[in-house]
C-alpha cells in the first residue's frame, strides 16, 4: 500500500514536471497577439477585441481593423480562428486600416501577464509542499494542499491558454471547475476538524462524479468537428467556477450565522475565516472591477489585486497550524480604529498634493495615493505598539530594565511567606535594579526596630535615623515610607547609586510602585506569622480521637502543608545543593587530571572528590525521605522494602522487615501510602534515636480487609503514661501524637505497648477498602 502510494506521488510530480515545461515552452516561444475576430456584414474578418498588453496593441491594431491574411493564409483557413475565434501563434499579418492594407510581424516577447502568474505558480506550489511536508497528518491540512496544487495548474496553463494551446486550455477549463469543488471539500472537512461539527461529505463525491464527466467531455475538443464546443464550454466554466465559489460563501456563511453568538473556538474559527474572505475579496472587487464597470478604469489593475485573494487560502494554514487564534473581533476593531487616525493627516496630505501638483496628476494617481497613503498609514499605527515593545529595549533600555525587574519582583511576592525570603527574593533585585550601593527594609515596632539589609549599608546608622524620625529627609538616603500597619511602619531605603549619583524621579516613581506591591506582601508575612503561632497554640490542645471527626478538615490541612514542605525542600536540594556539587565534582576531576600537579595533590583531590561523592549521596538519602517518590512509581510495597533493607546497613541495630501477600492497598491513593509510608519512617527515627534497641523488626500483612502494620524493638521503652516523655520520643517532628492523628484520619485502629526497660511494640490496622485520604 505503502508502495503504490509512493508510485502514485513520483506520476504526479513527473506528470506536474512534463506540463510546467509543456506550457512554459508555449508560454515563452509564441507572442501573445490578443486579437479577436469575427465576420461582419461585408463577410470580412473585423477585429472585436484586442488586449490592451498583448502584442497586437503594441502593433497599433484596433478594434474594427479588417484582417486580411495570417501567415500568408485566409483568416477561415487558420486553426486558431476556427477552434477559437482567435489570433494566436502568428508570425505575420496582413491588416486593413481605413482602406490602407499594411503587414504586420508579430515579435515574440513576454510580458507582466505572463511573469505574475508563473510567481503566483511557484508560491501555490511552495505552500502546497509546506502543507504536505508539515501538516500531513490531518486531512484538512492534505486537502489544502490541494487547493493550492490547483489554484497551480490554473496559473501554470494561463499563458499557454491564452496563446490558443489546446493543452493549455484544456487544463485551465478543467481546473477551473475543480477548484471551487475541491476548496467546498476542504471547507466541509477543516470545520469537522477544528469545530466538530456534523457536515456531511456524501455530497462531495457526487461532484467528483460530475466533474470526471466534464474532463471526459473535454477530451472532445482534440476532434477537429467538435472544437466549436469551446466557446460554450467557456461560458460554462465561468458558471460553475462563479456558483461554486458562491456555494463556498454560503457554507462559510451559514456556519457564520449558526455560531455568531456563541463564545467557543468554533466562532473563533468562523469569524477569522470571515474576516479573511473579506480582506480577500475587498480589494479586487472595489479597487479593480467596480471601477472598471462603472468609470470604465483600473484603480488598480486585477492582475495585481488577484494577489490579494490567495490570502483567503492562506489564511488557513494558520488556522489549520494554529492552536491559539487571535481574538479577530478585537483585530478588526483597533485596525478600523488606526485607519480613522490615519484619514485626516492623509486627507490633508492628499489634498496638498493635487493642490500643488493640480496640472500635473490625474483622479485616478489623486485616488491612488489617497487609499494607499491611507492603507500604509493604518497599517504603521496598527503595528506601533508591536514595534514599540520590541525596540524598547534599545531606544528606552532604563525603562525597560524597570519594567522587566516589575515584572519579576511582583511575580516573586507571591511566594513570600518570611522575612528572610523577603530579602533573598525581592530587596536583592530591588538593589541590583537600582545600581546602588545597598538597600533595606525596616520594621519599626512598638518594643523593637527589625531590619533586613542588602549591600553596603550601615544599619547601625539606619536604626538611629528611624528612631530619631529623620531618615526621611536625609540627603544620603532615598526613604519610603510604606502605609502604617496596627502592629509596625516599615521604610524602604535605598543608598545613592555605585556612580555616587541621586536616584531619578523616574526610578522613584518606580519604588513608589515596588513598595505598593511590598505592603499587601507584608501584610501576607504578617498574618502567616500570626496563624502560624494560633496553629501551634491549637496543636498543642488537639482533642482525643472521640471527637476527631470535628477536626478532620484541620488533621487534613496540617498534613497538606507538612508534604508540601517536605517536597518544596526536596525539590531546592536536588536543584541547587545537588547540581552544586556535581560541578564541583567535574571541576576537582578536571584540575586531578591536570599532568603538572604532584601524586600527593593529586591523592588530595581524589579524596576531596570521594568526600563530595559521600555528601551527595547523603543529600540523595534525605530528599527521598522527604519526597518518597518511588511511592507513585513502584508502590508501597517495594518502597518499605527498599527503604527498610537500606537502612539496615547504616543502623546500630538488627533491623528487619517481613512482608506478606498485601496487595490491595496498593490500589489504594498516593496520599494514603504516603501516610502509612511516614508512620514507618518516624517509627524507625525514634527507634534510632531513642530505643537503644539491638533488633528492630516490622510486619506488614493484609486480613480481613484490613491492612495490618506491626513495630516491636527490645529497647528501654518508656512510660506509656508519661505525657512528657511521649512528647520527647516525637522529637523528631511528628512524635507519637501525630503517628495517632494519622492512624485516626484513615480511619484506622492503633495499639501501643511499652514499659520501661521492656521495649515497645507498636499495632496498627486500616481498612483497605475505606481508607481516607488527604
Amino acid at each position: 500500500m505503502r508502495k503504490s502510494k509512493m508510485y502514485i506521488f513520483v506520476v504526479s510530480i513527473l506528470v506536474l514536471v512534463f506540463l510546467q515545461l509543456w506550457c512554459s515552452s508555449v508560454t515563452f516561444h509564441h507572442p501573445y497577439v490578443g486579437i479577436y475576430i469575427s465576420l461582419n456584414n461585408q463577410e470580412q474578418w473585423e477585429v472585436v477585441e484586442s488586449h490592451p498588453e498583448s502584442a497586437s496593441a503594441k502593433l497599433g491594431i484596433a478594434v474594427g481593423d479588417i484582417v486580411k491574411l495570417i501567415d500568408g493564409l485566409p483568416p477561415e483557413e487558420s486553426q486558431f480562428v476556427v477552434k477559437w475565434g482567435a489570433i494566436e501563434q502568428a508570425d505575420t499579418l496582413l491588416i486593413s486600416k481605413n482602406g490602407l492594407d499594411s503587414e504586420y510581424r508579430v515579435e515574440s516577447s513576454t510580458t507582466i501577464y505572463d511573469m505574475i502568474p508563473l510567481v503566483e505558480e511557484f508560491v501555490c506550489l511552495f505552500l502546497a509542499g509546506i502543507l504536505l511536508l508539515k501538516l500531513r497528518r490531518s486531512q484538512s491540512a492534505r486537502l489544502l494542499a490541494a487547493v493550492f496544487l490547483t489554484m497551480a495548474v490554473i496559473y501554470m496553463s494561463l499563458g499557454a491558454s491564452i496563446r490558443g494551446d489546446l493543452v493549455g486550455k484544456l487544463l485551465i477549463a478543467n481546473f477551473m471547475t475543480i477548484l471551487p469543488v475541491v476548496f467546498l471539500h476542504f471547507i466541509v472537512v477543516f470545520f469537522i476538524e477544528k469545530g466538530e461539527v456534523q457536515l456531511s461529505t456524501r455530497f462531495i463525491k457526487y461532484l467528483y462524479a460530475i466533474l470526471l464527466a466534464g474532463v471526459m467531455l473535454r477530451v472532445l475538443y482534440f476532434f477537429p468537428s467538435m472544437q466549436k464546443l469551446y466557446r460554450l464550454d467557456g461560458s460554462i466554466t465561468l458558471g460553475v467556477f462563479i456558483i461554486g465559489f458562491l456555494i463556498n460563501i454560503s457554507v462559510i456563511a451559514f456556519m457564520y450565522f449558526k455560531v455568531r453568538k456563541q463564545h467557543s473556538y468554533l466562532s473563533s474559527i468562523v469569524k477569522s475565516v470571515c474576516f479573511s474572505l473579506f480582506i480577500s475579496i475587498f480589494p479586487i472587487i472595489c479597487l479593480s472591477f467596480l471601477p472598471k464597470i462603472f468609470l470604465g478604469i483600473w484603480v488598480i489593475d486585477g492582475i495585481y489585486t488577484s494577489w490579494i485573494i490567495m490570502l483567503f487560502p492562506i489564511s488557513f494554514i494558520y488556522l489549520i497550524a494554529s492552536n491559539q487564534l487571535y481574538d479577530i473581533g478585537l483585530v478588526v476593531r483597533r485596525f478600523l480604529f488606526a485607519g480613522l487616525m490615519a484619514i485626516i493627516p492623509v486627507s490633508l496630505f492628499t489634498g496638498a498634493y493635487a493642490f500643488l501638483f493640480s496640472n500635473e496628476v490625474n483622479e485616478k494617481q489623486i485616488l491612488f495615493v489617497f487609499i494607499g497613503s491611507t492603507i500604509l498609514v493604518s497599517l504603521l499605527l496598527y503595528a506601533a505598539e508591536y514595534w514599540t515593545t520590541r525596540l524598547e529595549p534599545f531606544l528606552f533600555p532604563k525603562k525597560h530594565v524597570l519594567q522587566q525587574a516589575l515584572k519579576k519582583i511582583s511575580k516573586s511576592l507571591g511566594a513570600i511567606s518570611t522575612l528572610r525570603e523577603l530579602k533573598d527574593i525581592i530587596l536583592v533585585d530591588i538593589v541590583n535594579t537600582m545600581q546602588v550601593s545597598g538597600g533595606a527594609i525596616v520594621f519599626l515596632h512598638r518594643d523593637e526596630i527589625e531590619i533586613i539589609t542588602q549591600g553596603e549599608i550601615d544599619d547601625v546608622e539606619i536604626e538611629q535615623l528611624v528612631k530619631g524620625s529623620t531618615l526621611l529627609n536625609h540627603p544620603d538616603y532615598t526613604s519610603i515610607e510604606m502605609s502604617g500597619h496596627e502592629a509596625y511602619t516599615g521604610y524602604l531605603i535605598m543608598t545613592r547609586k555605585k556612580t555616587n549619583t541621586f536616584i531619578s524621579k523616574e526610578e522613584k516613581q518606580w519604588l513608589e510602585l515596588i513598595t505598593s506591591y511590598l505592603e499587601i506582601s507584608l501584610e501576607n508575612v504578617h498574618l502567616i506569622r500570626k496563624l502560624t503561632v494560633n496553629l501551634q497554640q491549637f496543636a498543642a490542645q488537639l482533642p482525643n480521637e472521640g471527637v476527631a471527626q470535628d477536626i478532620q478538615w484541620f488533621r487534613k490541612v496540617m498534613f497538606e502543608l507538612q508534604e508540601e514542605e517536605r517536597i518544596r525542600i526536596a525539590t531546592d536540594l536536588h536543584d541547587t545543593t545537588m547540581q552544586d556539587l556535581f560541578f564541583l565534582k567535574r571541576r576537582i576531576s578536571s584540575i586531578a587530571d591536570n599532568g603538572t600537579l604532584t601524586k600527593t595533590d593529586q591523592d588530595q583531590l581524589n579524596n576531596m572528590n570521594n568526600f563530595v561523592d559521600m555528601i551527595n549521596a547523603s543529600l540523595r538519602q534525605s530528599c527521598f525521605e522527604l519526597n518518597p517518590h518511588l511511592l507513585r512509581e513502584v508502590g508501597l510495597i517495594q518502597t518499605l522494602q527498599m527503604y527498610i533493607e537500606k537502612e539496615a546497613y547504616t543502623t546500630s541495630f538488627e533491623l528487619s522487615i517481613e512482608i506478606s501477600p498485601a496487595s490491595s492497598i496498593e490500589s489504594r491513593d498516593l496520599q494514603t501510602k504516603r501516610h502509612i509510608f511516614r508512620i514507618v519512617q518516624e517509627l524507625l527515627n525514634n527507634a534510632k534515636k531513642h530505643s537503644q534497641a539491638e533488633r528492630v523488626r516490622f510486619v506488614v500483612e493484609e486480613a480481613n480487609e484490613q491492612f495490618y502494620l506491626h513495630y516491636e524493638d527490645d529497647g528501654v521503652g518508656f512510660n506509656e503514661l508519661n505525657e512528657g516523655v511521649q512528647k520527647e520520643i516525637g522529637a523528631s517532628g511528628m512524635g507519637i501524637e501525630q503517628i495517632k492523628s494519622r492512624v485516626i484520619h484513615m480511619d484506622g485502629k492503633m495499639d501501643l505497648n511499652t514499659l520501661k526497660g521492656k521495649g515497645m511494640t507498636f499495632k496498627m490496622w486500616i481498612p483497605v477498602e475505606e481508607v481516607s485520604s488527604v
